[in-house]
């Protein structure tokens, strides 16, 4: 698949391509680690919940990173995230997109648009930050 991932000084960092197969090879590699720190079942479960929306927001509505070499022939978009035993930050940078990332007005019927409600619902904070033609999109969960 491509994925380069290291830890540095806690945060982990991965590369995926900007592909819908990143969505759960990003789920199994964050759900590995937040498991083997021994973070409770829920916590783990809702961070999993963040990292798919988050992932699968960057692949759909924003250019691949600039920055990065090509995977498999996409461009690429990075998923960091560090725990701690009262909370775990996650954050997705990719390219950017038309807009700015924010919580959509859906109706009931709306099949789509709701990945950032979501991540609002349950994080205790999230935000967005642009670094030149880069957005980070990250999240903050707490126990």
């Amino acid at each position: 698949m491509g994925v380069v991932a290291s830890a540095a000084c806690g945060t982990h960092t991965a590369d995926f391509p900007s592909l819908p197969s990143s969505v759960p090879a990003a789920r199994h590699l964050v759900r590995d680690d937040l498991v083997h720190r021994g973070l409770p079942p829920r916590l783990v479960e809702d961070c999993l919940l963040v990292v798919s929306e988050l992932v699968a927001n960057a692949i759909r509505h924003a250019r691949p990173r600039s920055s990065v070499a090509h995977l498999n022939g996409a461009g690429a978009i990075r998923l960091r995230w560090t725990s701690s035993p009262a909370r775990v930050w996650i954050a997705v940078t990719d390219g950017g997109g038309r807009d700015r990332p924010h919580v959509a007005e859906t109706s009931l019927s709306d099949i789509r648009g709701r990945g950032l409600a979501i991540v609002d619902s349950i994080a205790a904070e999230w935000g967005v930050s642009n670094a030149g033609p880069e957005v980070t999109v990250y999240a903050v969960l707490r126990r």
